[in-house]
């Protein structure tokens, strides 16, 4: 519907401004819809009342020219964005996936309704807002992510001057809570799993040595050769850090009895592979020898998680994945060894880090230890 045309009288009047009966002025917010008074003296009613609708336009990412002359180097959100990505690209050199984690931050940040704002016009209130709605409409995991990609975008665009030094609007907002829908795996119940993987494919038993023993990855797990064990080490660049490991043979995890050099042995059969993990029949189009895909590994964990009697989980959580025999591996090396062997092990650039891994959350009891 078109706006109501103006009387002659009040054609050059700034936008938004009314006058009552009583000769009151007043000031409409054509987005709320909130009055707010002026008075009665017209020339201060125009003064407020343009900016009020300078205000306006400026917190709905409009850019005067004024502005553009007097800060030509300022940008958009939006167009930091796009900048952003391309350095992050360029300078961090990630891992393909941590890229494609960047991207989808980057594409849920784009929908918020400040994007077209300077990025110095950027609200605190606004950030919070918009964190606060991504929980409720994409989930608490998305609304961290978009909380983690804006901090950062605005961390690096403090090193670059487009914003004030201590004016991150991201950084004092409060990260989403995620409360961790899967289940912790327990030593009793990894054996008891091991023993139905035993009927199995034998590359499914291996698989679950290799990720216990070595404390990496599925998709780690599933990426070591043979040629990767050379000179009594086991050498493994995790596909999603990065990070460059360099663990000994004779690592012993004693709450199995298997050493990482029992574990290379045992993937050793019949198949010529280049894998240790490797299919040992052929079966269809996949022949003995092909390395095992990644979605096959959680498959056939899961089956026989399944299969395996008697298995109780944490009451509202999803049974334990595969990723769970990484954690449990921090616990048993943490405990074996220390906490200081769980981490690197793992590949952990921070203690915190591995200390998630290591938090057992209800599942296990903990046993108070007599020093001595």
């Amino acid at each position: 519907m078109a706006a109501r045309r103006r009387e002659a009288k009040r054609r050059h009047w700034p936008a938004n401004l009314y006058q009552n009966g009583d000769g009151y002025f007043y000031w409409r917010n054509p987005d709320t819809r909130r009055d707010f008074g002026i008075g009665r003296d017209q020339a201060k009613a125009f003064g407020e009342a343009r900016a009020a609708n300078a205000e306006l336009e400026k917190s709905r990412g409009y850019v005067s020219l004024v502005q553009r002359m007097t800060a030509p180097d300022e940008k958009t959100l939006q167009q930091w964005s796009e900048e952003y990505e391309t350095i992050y690209a360029e300078t961090r050199k990630p891992t393909k996936s941590t890229m494609q984690t960047v991207r989808a931050g980057l594409r849920a940040v784009r929908t918020a309704p400040f994007i077209e704002k300077h990025i110095r016009a950027v609200s605190t209130r606004e950030v919070a807002e918009f964190i606060d709605g991504a929980i409720e409409t994409r989930g608490p995991n998305m609304a961290k992510l978009i909380r983690k990609t804006l901090l950062d975008m605005m961390n690096v665009a403090e090193t670059k001057g487009l914003i004030e030094t201590g004016k991150n609007p991201v950084s004092v907002t409060r990260t989403p809570d995620i409360e961790v829908a899967r289940s912790r795996l327990t030593l009793d119940q990894f054996q008891r799993i091991y023993q139905t993987a035993l009927g199995s494919d034998p590359w499914v038993a291996r698989s679950m040595e290799l990720a216990l023993v070595c404390a990496q990855r599925r998709e780690d797990v599933a990426n070591i050769q043979f040629s990767d064990v050379r000179d009594g080490f086991l050498f493994v660049e995790q596909q999603k850090t990065g990070a460059r490991i360099r663990i000994p043979v004779g690592v012993r995890c004693d709450a199995v009895g298997l050493s990482l050099d029992d574990v290379v042995k045992r993937c050793r059969d019949a198949a010529v592979s280049k894998w240790l993990i490797h299919y040992t029949q052929r079966r269809g189009e996949r022949k003995a020898g092909h390395p095992v895909g990644l979605q096959q590994i959680t498959r056939r964990f899961a089956a026989a998680r399944n299969s395996t009697e008697g298995l109780v989980w944490e009451e509202g959580k999803d049974p334990a994945s595969f990723h769970e025999i990484r954690s449990l591996a921090a616990r048993l090396y943490a405990d074996q060894y220390s906490p200081e062997f769980a981490q690197a092990i793992l590949g952990h650039k921070s203690a915190s880090m591995t200390d998630l891994y290591r938090d057992v959350r209800g599942a296990e009891w903990v046993e108070v230890k007599l020093a001595g």
